[in-house]
């Protein structure tokens, strides 16, 4: 069963936080899956590291199992997963990255999938995002007096829907998510052996589903199986889908509030290789960027390097866009990601080891270093309470380069995240307080400096959007909040607005 050890909060660090992969297995003939989920969470292990479980249904009971670390470490080869009751032919996965609960090395409080209880009912669920704190309080207060000590959203939504009104588990999920907008998605396992997907109405999440003949999938990413022994269908925002043995149902239950994906995991979060949409990978649409960013800033230098990983593909994209080809100068040695690591130091030792520098290439050249975002500048700038050299200051002194110049794929960062990715505003390299607290945006020259290049180059939110419209057809269908655009619950609320004054006018 799910391990319940005493809680210790985390204290707030300087790292970007992106929450969780979720996954779900049904089979149509019985066949034990427990296994295959590990293995799925395993391809999505990019998304959180802190903790790993699965959760599945076996004779009208919920079985959970949940521990800190990797996938490998918690399910490894020899892992007995009939002995810890998940022998089954349905269930849920999880991958955590942490935003907050740190402690011993015992402690999973706020490992997933959760178990929610109330009144004879009980269901299993694993989530991926974060209910910012007005969407949260608004969710507490329709919740029991006695479930409303929680610590964690997913807590709160699992007891949302186990607590809410309804006979069947469609009414249950639909009356306790009604009017919680951001921003979510979910894989749900119930107490009567049903698993559901369901993404939530802004749409900020991605979740998929896929069918083959003898199985349902459901997952945060495409990557998890084959795509060419699937086909892979993205759930809608508001939509619920369940898996069954006949095949996929689907309903849906809340409306689009209007699609808020997260620039963000467009351009970095997801690896390249899934599915952006049914057509496109994420790989295309970094792509893309890339090749905007050339149109809008074209430097003149005789190399042209993306920063692993998702930096290269966009530099693949730029250099094409200028009629060059892109070089390999940086090689990555760490398959950790700097985003999960547990502080600033660690991220910068992180940093500082995972890249190789091709010391010949770049010697007495002009570099253009092209990156998907720039957020607190660690990676490129370097820590200099710690002595470690970032990117620029170690492609310039190790691989001799006469001039290093950087090209950023996303808009400056202006603003912080609460939807996911923990991005904390006073730890942007973009911005500044001023002698009135205040803050106030920083030039490209000044932002160049502390990192130490000679020029930096950020795509503009125009260019952004233009992309966007080349690859979905819309402009509007992204969440910029970080890059200083509208706040999504503002968004919501206008639209919601604009909605009852055109059906119910004003006379």
């Amino acid at each position: 069963m799910v391990k319940t050890e005493s809680y210790i909060p985390r204290p707030e660090t300087e790292k970007i936080q992106e929450a969780c992969g979720v996954t779900g297995i049904f089979s149509k003939i019985g066949k034990n899956i427990s296994p295959e989920i590990a293995s799925l969470q395993e391809r999505l292990q990019h998304r959180g590291q802190d903790s790993a479980g699965i959760a599945t249904y076996t004779d009208g009971k919920i079985f959970a199992y949940t521990g800190l670390g990797k996938v490998s470490e918690v399910f490894p080869p020899d892992f007995d997963f009939e002995k810890h009751n998940l022998f089954s032919y349905l269930g849920i996965g999880h991958n955590r990255y942490g935003t907050s609960g740190e402690g011993s090395k015992d402690d999973t409080r706020g490992s997933q999938p959760v178990i929610g209880k109330y009144v004879g009912r009980e269901l299993a669920l694993a989530y991926n995002g974060n209910l910012p704190d007005e969407v949260r309080q608004k969710l507490k207060q329709r919740l029991p007096e006695d479930l409303q000590n929680s610590m964690f959203d997913t807590e709160d939504i699992a007891n949302a829907i186990v607590s809410a009104k309804g006979d069947s588990w469609e009414e249950k999920i639909k009356t306790g998510l009604n009017g919680i907008d951001l921003a979510y998605s979910l894989t749900i396992l119930t107490d009567d052996g049903r698993l559901f997907g369901l993404r939530g109405p802004s749409g900020t999440w991605p979740l998929w589903y896929g069918e083959t003949d003898d199985k349902v999938i459901f997952a945060s990413e495409t990557r998890v199986y084959n795509k060419d022994n699937i086909k892979w269908k993205e759930v809608k925002p508001g939509e619920l889908v369940e898996a069954t043995k006949t095949g996929v149902l689907k309903k849906q239950i809340f409306e689009e509030t209007q699609l808020l994906r997260c620039c963000l995991h467009d351009a970095y979060g997801a690896r390249g290789d899934s599915l952006m949409t049914e057509d496109i990978s994420y790989g295309d649409f970094r792509r893309e960027l890339g090749r905007q960013l050339a149109r809008e800033h074209p430097v003149d230098v005789d190399v042209i390097a993306g920063v692993p990983e998702t930096g290269l593909v966009m530099a693949e994209g730029y250099a094409q866009e200028l009629g060059k080809k892109p070089a390999i100068l940086l090689t990555k040695n760490e398959e950790i990601r700097s985003f999960i690591a547990k502080d600033l130091d660690q991220t910068s030792m992180i940093v500082h080891k995972k890249y190789s520098v091709d010391k010949e290439l770049a010697r007495g050249k002009r570099v253009l270093l092209v990156d998907d975002s720039l957020i607190r500048g660690k990676t490129m700038g370097g820590y200099e309470q710690k002595k470690l050299k970032g990117v620029v200051q170690r492609v310039r002194e190790e691989a001799g380069a006469s001039e290093v110049h950087l090209a950023i794929a996303l808009s400056k960062f202006v603003d912080g995240c609460d939807m996911g990715y923990y991005i904390k505003k006073g730890h942007l390299v973009a911005i500044v307080k001023n002698e009135r607290g205040e803050y106030q945006e920083r030039s490209e020259k000044e932002i160049a400096k502390i990192v130490g290049a000679d020029s930096i180059h950020f795509l503009s939110i125009d260019g952004i959007q233009e992309v966007y419209q080349k690859i979905l057809g819309k402009k509007d269908v992204a969440c910029m909040a970080c890059m200083g655009q509208p706040q999504p619950l503002e968004i919501i609320k206008s639209k919601k607005i604009a909605n009852k004054a055109t059906i119910f006018p004003v006379m």
